[in-house]
């Protein structure tokens, strides 16, 4: 059992009795203890031996070992889960060019594979396996951003997304944000959202929002919400309205209110109100006046107030009291009701007041009326010659 090894006894071992490791002993022996290895051991060590390595082990292997490991070893080690660890212990001078820190996760990942394979082939050399690498890599890298198109956006890895800042965003052409989805725009850190612009926004498709949420919504500048539409927000989900301001609103087109729904108001926080004019209100579905509170509305300017008033019981009464008006039966006017109307229309045409010779024009239609309503009741009578019965 190798269980009680420590670098110091490894460092006294001849190189030759590493012939008869295996796998079962790598495993049991303390990782400190590869501190005592050298190149020659490492030569000398079966490559199944490695398939006992862990990561802890590689870490602590000396430089010199490491450069002597054979394909073969490697592929042991890494068909034994080997990882991203081995990229660690690699020399100081061939890192030097690489910040790693300064890396997104997935493009570490894709290059130490592809680094890996190239090292687990016959005739794999360390320039090779860099090669390979940095082109596995590359996709995942954000390129320069000031050439940046739509089409290189479009053709990003969404988790390539991940290492965006706030400066990548400034320095890319509005018009690249024409390759944004929905996935790219969920992986981008809520900081990077500080570089949005009104353009980058009118840009954007607008399912791309459909990425976003509160946090990224809090983080982007006001004057970038000049660039949202209606379509933009109906994409948008729900709870993204928390991260809204009355500054953002107040930057907002009114037209894109109309893709506005009862979800999103309920979760706009009431002081993000504050932001809302008269047209932007006249623009907002029913829903959601239906569901906004007290304190939302006391927020609100009051132009944008009376506007959700009419909505509820201003304007909209007036409308459902005509309304009414016209599917009301009226009753029939009577004849000197209709005669009075009669005069003062007359008097209208001739120039004069509604009133000026009501009197005589009203009385006289009213009599004409009363004898034709006599007329209209009294029984007909035949006519009778006045000369019979004169001899």
């Amino acid at each position: 059992c190798m269980c009680g090894m420590d670098a110091s006894m490894m460092a006294h071992m001849p190189a030759d009795a590493m012939q008869g490791m295996d796998s079962d002993m790598m495993a049991s022996m303390p990782p400190d203890a590869m501190g005592g290895m050298n190149g020659d051991m490492m030569e000398a060590m079966p490559a199944d031996a490695m398939g006992g390595m862990s990561d802890q082990h590689m870490d602590v292997c000396p430089d010199d070992a490491m450069d002597d490991m054979s394909p073969a070893q490697m592929e042991a080690f890494v068909g034994a889960g080997g990882d991203i660890a081995m990229l660690n212990s690699l020399p100081p001078e061939m890192l030097e060019e690489i910040d790693i820190a300064s890396l997104p996760p997935e493009a570490i990942s894709a290059g130490t594979e592809a680094f890996i394979e190239v090292m687990s082939t016959e005739g794999g050399t360390i320039e090779a396996a860099f090669e390979a690498a940095a082109e596995a890599a590359d996709p995942y890298l954000p390129a320069d951003m000031g050439d940046m198109t739509a089409d290189m956006m479009s053709e990003m890895p969404s988790e390539g997304m991940q290492g965006m800042t706030a400066d990548m965003m400034e320095a890319m052409p509005a018009d690249a944000m024409g390759g944004m989805d929905a996935d790219m725009m969920s992986e981008m850190p809520p900081p990077a959202m500080q570089g949005m612009t009104a353009d980058m926004m009118e840009a954007m498709p607008a399912d791309a929002m459909g990425g976003m949420d509160a946090s990224m919504m809090a983080s982007m500048p006001a004057d970038a919400m000049g660039g949202m539409s209606a379509d933009m927000m109906e994409a948008m989900p729900a709870d993204a309205m928390g991260g809204m301001s009355a500054d953002m609103m107040e930057a907002m087109p009114p037209h894109a209110m109309e893709g506005m729904s009862s979800d999103m108001m309920e979760a706009m926080p009431a002081d993000a109100m504050g932001g809302m004019d008269a047209p932007m209100m006249a623009n907002m579905p029913q829903e959601c006046t239906d569901v906004m509170t007290s304190e939302q509305m006391e927020a609100m300017p009051a132009d944008a107030q009376q506007v959700a008033g009419a909505d509820d019981g201003g304007m909209g009464a007036m409308d459902g009291a005509f309304a009414d008006s016209t599917q009301d039966t009226s009753a029939p006017m009577d004849a000197t009701a209709d005669a009075a109307l009669t005069a003062m229309d007359a008097g209208a045409v001739a120039g004069s007041s509604p009133s000026a010779g009501m009197d005589e024009q009203a009385a006289a239609a009213a009599d004409t009326a009363a004898t034709e309503e006599v007329a209209d009741d009294a029984p007909v009578v035949d006519e009778v010659d006045p000369n019979a019965g004169m001899a």
